[in-house]
């Protein structure tokens, strides 16, 4: 049986992308210990380069993983102006694409979010350009962009609890069959884990300014209340 390593990217003084009040170190970690959790009762032997909201830097994270497991995802979500989605994988200039191809098309095939792009990138020396590509020796590493958190469809999408969750179903899927363990489905009479807080966007005077912006949303991809 292969290892593999789950890196929640950013992390403490690092937020990553922030957008619509979401910073991304939240939201990937949130997805790498769901998946930690759902590969360690599969019996995978799987590790977190983080389990809290702590700072990491560099060298350090790419010395817990170099050299000393088989895989490793780095979870991610993107950000550029606001125009920009979809999912984007980023293998090591030096690694077959496949693993992180089957990554995209699993994701794609799960939430109906584009593929943006699969991709590598290098410098002028040929060096991976990605230190978490650089700097990880022999493990196979594959950076995962699970969408935008400034676009309104992607953030939208992922915003909703069944969703989320069934990208980070799509992925584990994939990894089951890189690791030689057998995939489980999901168990759906368990409750996703969740942490609600509410938002109140406004107060109204009348009923057609409030079911105005309630429609305004819903095509955002926000799920409304109105009391």
């Amino acid at each position: 049986m292969k290892s593999i390593m789950i890196d929640p990217g950013h992390g403490g003084s690092d937020s990553g992308a922030t957008a619509w009040g979401i910073a991304e170190k939240e939201w990937n970690l949130k997805m790498s210990l769901y998946q930690f959790k759902r590969l360690k009762e599969m019996g995978a032997s799987v590790s977190l380069t983080r389990s809290q909201d702590q700072t990491l830097e560099p060298n350090r994270r790419a010395a817990l993983i170099r050299n000393r497991y088989d895989y490793c995802i780095s979870n991610h979500f993107n950000a550029y102006n606001g125009s920009v989605r979809g999912i984007e994988t980023i293998h090591s200039h030096y690694a077959k694409p496949a693993l992180a191809q089957a990554l995209a098309r699993g994701l794609q095939e799960a939430t109906g979010l584009p593929i943006r792009r699969v991709f590598d990138r290098k410098m002028q020396s040929g060096e991976d350009y990605y230190f978490m590509h650089r700097k990880t020796g022999t493990t196979q590493v594959v950076i995962i962009e699970y969408g935008f958190l400034d676009h309104s469809e992607d953030v939208g999408f992922y915003s909703q609890e069944e969703n989320f969750y069934s990208a980070a179903e799509a992925v584990i899927k994939v990894l089951c069959l890189y690791l030689g363990i057998r995939y489980t489905e999901k168990d759906n009479t368990k409750s996703y884990p969740k942490k609600l807080y509410r938002v109140q966007v406004g107060a109204y005077g009348t009923k057609t300014a409030a079911l105005k912006i309630a429609e305004e949303l819903k095509e955002k991809g926000y799920e409304t209340v109105i009391k």
